[in-house]
């Protein structure tokens, strides 16, 4: 229980007054300062009255009573408290404004206030030269004193220090950390942070350590799977002061839909609660983005073998609305979804027959470079026919975050005519490779067939065959004589399983193995 009861202290203290003469003569030296008889610092709860004796005293320590009559007003400064300018916006929360606040009173009426920290008494309340002031703290702060001005040299007008320390534990503080600003949000499946502190009924966050529970509006929709994250749901959880959280929702919340909150309550006793406010679940689908070159329409004549062609595309900055997002307010590192491309071409008819590629750098370029002998690959695997010379296509890009996928603008595509007349009489070598070799194929991963591209350096027997991971063949592609030179064969893949498959080239006496990935 909060006591009360006045505490009669002696704080040597004074406020420094000039009192003439009724003569006339010269000035006295007099002033009001603290009186008490302890000599250490206190310890009170927030909300427990402090109380000090003000005594007005000449400069030989003689009592002035008649200090009511020709005394001036005394000024109280409280120092170290910010009990006063303590509002909602130190808060995490929605806390109201100045939940905090400190007073100095006489005779149960709060004295004149000046600001947040500063009271003023008049002479007229002293009796016989002694007055009884008050202090009431509700902010838990410590080394809070009182200073007497104007200042009297021969007088000690600060008062012993107070520290004031959290009462017993009525509610909590429960808040996120919300990824999107000002608005309560955070993204699905993502880490956000939830800070939980029990508190005192002035809000003081305590550092008694209680028994927790929590819950939430939907509580099955969290998860925590991924290391780091925190299973609050799972049963009770000590807490003592201000503890923090990682924890992830996988259920989108957005508006108008319902939004999540999430409850903290202590074991033995549900009404001492504390709960967040509403906050919505959202999803992070990479930002829009729009197809560059090459342009829709475009006749595409494919030469020579070697030659590239680039295909490109917009790059929003940032790419995704996860990015550069500060987790923790505690930790300022801040972390970014992966944004990965992949490159789509497909039968511009039927919209079937596809061709899927990672863009430049393993998906993390806003761009696929290709020689013409890969596109040509390319285009007889869309069109089913080894000797397409020509055909009508639709390209087009998508962007992942690993959990939602933005296709390109425009849609479907671009649409464009390749043309692979001239490439077919220059693809012969006039000299036979240096080197038995080995290329991988493309596209990669692919359904259901692509492009194997291998060199032999004299006329011998080749052998080209597909085994599974467990090294069981799974195809013979080759097994017969061939010239020397540079080869190209299209393996369909048509009865075979999604999967990873490692192809092998046995010419001239060596062996060579690549992976292959189908993908249905």
């Amino acid at each position: 229980m909060i006591n009360r009861n006045l505490l009669s202290l002696t704080l040597a203290t004074l406020l420094s007054i000039t009192i003439l003469h009724a003569a006339g003569g010269g000035p006295d030296r007099g002033g009001v300062r603290f009186e008490s008889s302890l000599t250490s610092d206190i310890t009170r709860l927030v909300g427990e009255e402090v109380c000090f004796t003000l005594t007005a005293r000449d400069e030989n320590g003689n009592v002035i009573r008649s200090w009511h009559e020709i005394g001036s007003p005394t000024t109280i400064t409280m120092r170290n408290s910010t009990a006063n300018s303590d509002t909602s916006t130190r808060s995490w929360n929605s806390d109201p404004d100045g939940y905090t606040w400190a007073i100095i009173t006489s005779g149960g009426v709060e004295l004149t206030v000046i600001d947040d920290t500063t009271w003023s008494i008049s002479h007229t309340e002293f009796v016989d030269g002694v007055v009884r002031i008050c202090m009431i703290h509700t902010k838990a702060e410590a080394d809070i004193f009182l200073e007497i001005t104007p200042s009297v040299p021969f007088l000690n007008q600060i008062s012993q220090s107070v520290e004031f320390v959290a009462d017993e534990i009525t509610n909590y503080l429960v808040d996120i950390t919300s990824s999107v600003q000002p608005e309560d949000a955070v993204y699905n499946m993502r880490p956000y942070e939830i800070i939980v502190a029990p508190r005192d009924r002035y809000l003081n966050v305590s550092n008694k350590e209680i028994i927790t529970k929590f819950s939430a509006r939907w509580p099955g929709e969290f998860s925590a799977d991924t290391p780091g994250l925190a299973d609050i749901f799972s049963g009770e959880v000590f807490i003592r002061g201000l503890t923090n959280y990682l924890i992830a929702s996988r259920v989108e919340r957005e508006k108008p839909i319902e939004p999540q909150h999430i409850m903290a309550y202590a074991s033995a006793d549900a009404s001492i609660h504390g709960i967040t406010d509403p906050y919505e679940v959202r999803s992070h689908a990479p930002f829009p983005f729009t197809l560059q070159t090459p342009v829709d329409h475009t006749i595409l004549n494919l030469t020579k073998h070697a030659n590239v062609e680039t295909f490109t595309w917009e790059r929003p900055n940032p790419p995704d609305p996860y990015w550069d997002i500060q987790i923790s307010r505690f930790n300022p590192a801040v972390v970014s979804d992966a944004v990965e491309y992949t490159w789509h071409i497909v039968d511009s008819v039927s919209l079937t027959r596809a061709v899927r590629i990672l863009s430049n750098n393993n998906g993390t370029e806003p761009q696929l470079s290709m020689t013409h002998g890969q596109i040509w690959g390319v285009m007889k695997t869309i069109s089913g026919q080894a000797t397409t010379q020509s055909f009508q296509c639709l390209w087009y890009v998508t962007a992942t975050d690993g959990l939602y996928t933005t296709t390109s603008n425009p849609s479907p595509g671009h649409y464009i005519s390749i043309a692979a007349t001239d490439i077919v009489s220059v693809k012969p070598q006039p000299a036979a490779p240096t080197t038995v070799a080995l290329g991988q194929n493309y596209p990669n991963p692919f359904n259901p067939s692509t492009t194997i591209e291998f060199s032999t350096t004299r006329r011998a027997g080749v052998k080209l065959r597909v085994f599974d991971l467990l090294g069981s063949e799974v195809a013979t592609v080759i097994n017969r004589e061939l010239e020397a030179g540079s080869h190209s064969v299209i393996f369909d893949a048509s009865r075979l399983q999604s999967g990873v498959y490692v192809y092998t080239l046995e010419a001239e006496g060596k062996r060579f193995s690549r992976r292959m990935v189908v993908a249905k």
